[in-house]
């Protein structure tokens, strides 16, 4: 049996407009036009594979239709066994039982092993099938329904029907094999009732017809819309191959790599790039069960690894879970993220998820914790050893300035250069990372290096004079009387080296050296050295001398105390000034530290006088201008500073109100009309920040208002934190007077803190010419 093909009907002559019309109706009756839209563009291997579809959804109902089938035939004869007609009914019986017997038997081999792909003799096969079963139940009404009564006639025509729809229903999947089918019966069924007679019986058959016809397009119209669904099936899966050879493309050469787990936990799904980072073998890694591959990459994390297992046997999402393996014996961080899987019935299919090596983030993340801790700490530390500091400092400075004798005023004078000393090793060593990372700022002013050298030496004549020890000066006459530079860091690597000389020297004496190596038109290398008769050092142990927290002997921190901080500092501090420094020791004998810098010179002369007599002197004349006190309000919450604080502004005509914290200032100034405020930066209640704030919020004349930041945190990040809450200027403790009666006059000259306000002054020197040479020397 053939059908329709629409490239004969256009290509083959045709033997008139009948044929011609007659084959566009059948071609339009069985929908081959549509079905032809719906497959073009397919290969031959898609069209198996729908045809295979096709085929198996007819298969899968057999079950069913033969059971019905064979119900039916058992009505059949009930109702019409015995009435002369018993061979026939046996024949036509035993046949449909035979079908049924081989349709059932094929059913289970498709079961058995289901067809991936069917060709056109399948399809062909399927159709005589169709053909077979639907002549099979034709022959009934052909030879019985002419021969019974009416009421049979009606029982085997209702039969009939049945058998055409439910047939024509179950076969729909398969047009072609639907409408054999449909066609087949109702020739049939159309032809007994023509053996009838005319009339009410053909009547019936062209109902007949008409009822075939609208059946054959709900035939055609359901087959093409499963052979649709079948077309985007296909589209799906081949969209699928492409975006899972992608995937695999992607976990060969991304970061990332997918994992994917069973219901059991076994890994079912393992990429390169997974076998890559975890170091071992894929082969080992296919089929092993996740728990204990993270119990093998684990060793020393069971902790981390148990809790990932246990949300998994609880079938629990996996959100960021970090994990310590060791790849290759090196210690990594993963990421894992997943989630549970699920079939339409609710069925857990296991683990969907991916995994990450994060262990560069995690060694960044935990030096940004470690350096904000150590900042945090040495903050809290800066500001509590600056605050008795600023007591001490600020006394021993106030004592200078009072009636003493010789010997008392030396003493006082020793205090004040001890604790400065102090102040500058503690910013030494709150700077310390910036001097690991070079970005350590270094000022340049003008010094004398002869006053330099003798100032050292007066400091550490105290505690050489108790151990009995000399301490000597020698000074190059070739110096230059100034040079301009870090004069503070230049005496703190001096000062720390003479201070070590005499820790370790029991007698004999110390002797600190300053040479001009060479000078020049606007340069000089100057060398210093601090020599001593101590234990001396081992040549083996020289050179860990520089390192941080390192001693020439384990015994030397119990004997003699010491962090052995001081000359990696040291080390820092000269080569980020770009000089060198060195020893040279023999055990028994001595060591000689020295250093070399090369520093431009100056013209300008240097003063050992009070620096801050000038401000002094010029802030009580420009107060004695105002004709009145100058009123100032100091906000500080510690005793001792707010004595300092009273007994330096003593030295002028001011009238002080003291409060001890930030809602007493801010109360304070709205009820008084101060010139200048003093405010500290912590305080409790509520800080100076946050009363400046609320000040600066008042408007009007208290925008101007000038206020002054006293703080124990003397950062440049401090600075622009204390700048962006509206103060004026800063001041760092410990307090000195100098410093403060600049800061006053800056106050009532209507300064403010610029932008930029640097802590330190002017790094270079002005309108001077620099060679290439010298500034590759200086860094300027």
């Amino acid at each position: 049996m053939g059908w329709p093909d629409k490239s004969a009907t256009e290509t083959e002559p045709q033997d008139g407009l009948t044929d011609g019309l007659i084959g566009a109706f059948l071609y339009w009756l069985g929908g081959f036009e549509i079905e032809d839209g719906l497959t073009a563009g397919l290969s031959e291997r898609e069209l198996r594979r729908i045809r295979a579809k096709q085929i198996d959804a007819v298969t899968r109902a057999i079950p069913v239709t033969m059971a019905v089938t064979m119900l039916n035939v058992a009505i059949v004869l009930i109702l019409f066994w015995g009435r002369g007609w018993n061979d026939f009914l046996a024949i036509w019986g035993m046949t449909l039982a035979a079908a049924a017997s081989l349709a059932v038997r094929a059913w289970r081999r498709a079961q058995q092993n289901p067809p991936q792909e069917a060709s056109r003799r399948a399809t062909r096969q399927m159709m005589r099938q169709a053909f077979f079963l639907a002549a099979i139940w034709g022959m009934l009404p052909l030879a019985l329904f002419s021969r019974v009564g009416p009421t049979s006639q009606l029982i085997l025509a209702c039969l009939m029907v049945g058998m055409m729809s439910g047939g024509a229903f179950t076969l729909s999947t398969f047009p072609r094999a639907g409408l054999v089918y449909l066609a087949t019966m109702t020739v049939a069924c159309a032809g007994a009732m023509l053996l009838c007679g005319a009339g009410p019986y053909a009547l019936t058959a062209v109902f007949l017809l008409l009822f075939a016809f609208f059946m054959a397009r709900n035939i055609v119209s359901q087959g093409n819309l499963f052979l649709g669904n079948l077309k985007a099936r296909l589209e799906l899966e081949r969209q699928t191959e492409i975006i899972s050879l992608l995937l695999k493309d992607f976990q060969e050469n991304a970061s990332d790599w997918l994992w994917q787990t069973d219901a059991e936990g076994h890994l079912t799904d393992v990429p390169e790039r997974f076998a890559d980072v975890a170091q071992l073998p894929l082969p080992l890694l296919k089929g092993s069960h996740f728990a204990d591959v993270l119990d093998m990459l684990c060793p020393e994390d069971k902790a981390a690894a148990y809790n990932v297992v246990g949300l998994m046997e609880h079938a629990e999402p996996l959100h960021e879970m970090n994990l310590k393996v060791v790849a290759g014996g090196e210690a990594r961080l993963w990421s894992l993220t997943a989630k549970p899987a699920y079939d339409r019935d609710g069925q857990f299919l296991g683990y969907r998820g991916f995994g990450r090596d994060v262990t560069e983030r995690w060694r960044a993340e935990k030096a940004e914790a470690e350096s904000r801790a150590k900042s945090d700490f040495l903050a809290v530390m800066s500001h509590e050893i600056r605050t008795p500091m600023n007591g001490v400092l600020g006394l021993a400075s106030m004592l200078l300035e009072t009636k003493l004798d010789p010997e008392q005023r030396e003493a006082v004078t020793t205090i004040r250069e001890s604790g400065d000393n102090l102040q500058r090793i503690l910013n030494d060593i709150l700077d310390l990372s910036k001097l690991e990372a070079g970005r350590f700022a270094f000022e340049a002013i003008d010094f004398a290096p002869q006053t330099l050298v003798e100032t050292v030496a007066t400091v550490v004549r105290a505690s050489a004079k108790s151990k009995g020890l000399a301490v000597k000066v020698e000074l190059d006459p070739d110096l230059p009387p100034t040079l301009r530079g870090d004069v503070a860091r230049i005496r703190q690597v001096l000062l720390n080296l003479a201070s070590n000389a005499v820790k370790f020297t029991d007698q004999g004496e110390v002797t600190i050296k300053a040479i001009c190596q060479a000078r020049r038109d606007l340069l000089a290398t100057v060398e210093w050295t601090v020599s001593d008769s101590g234990i001396g050092i081992a040549p083996e142990k020289l050179g860990q001398l520089f390192s941080d927290f390192a001693q020439a002997d384990a015994s030397i921190s119990r004997r003699f105390g010491g962090t052995g901080l001081g000359l990696a500092i040291s080390r820092r501090i000269i080569e980020q000034m770009g000089g060198t420094i060195g020893v040279i020791s023999t055990p028994g004998e001595g060591s000689t530290f020295r250093f070399t810098l090369v520093l431009p010179w100056s013209q300008a002369q240097t003063s050992s006088q009070d620096a801050g007599r000038d401000e002094a002197d010029d802030l009580k004349t420009r107060i004695a201008s105002l004709d009145r006190p100058l009123k100032v309000l100091v906000a500080e919450d510690d005793a001792v500073n707010r004595m300092v604080v009273s007994k330096m502004l003593g030295a002028f005509e001011v009238e002080l109100r003291v409060v001890a914290d930030g809602v007493e200032a801010v109360a304070a100034v709205s009820e008084g009309d101060y010139d200048i405020v003093l405010m500290d930066v912590r305080m409790p209640e509520m800080d100076g920040l946050a009363a400046t704030r609320a000040i600066r919020a008042e408007g009007g004349r208290f925008e101007a208002l000038p206020i002054i930041a006293l703080t124990a945190n003397a950062f440049p990040e401090d600075v622009k934190i204390c700048r962006e809450a509206g103060m004026s200027d800063f001041l760092a403790k410990p307090l000195r007077k100098p410093a403060l009666a600049a800061a006053l006059l800056h106050a009532l000259d209507g300064h403010v803190m610029a932008e930029d306000a640097p802590l330190q002054p002017e790094l270079l020197p002005v309108e001077v010419e620099w060679t290439d040479e010298e500034r590759q020397m200086t860094g300027a």
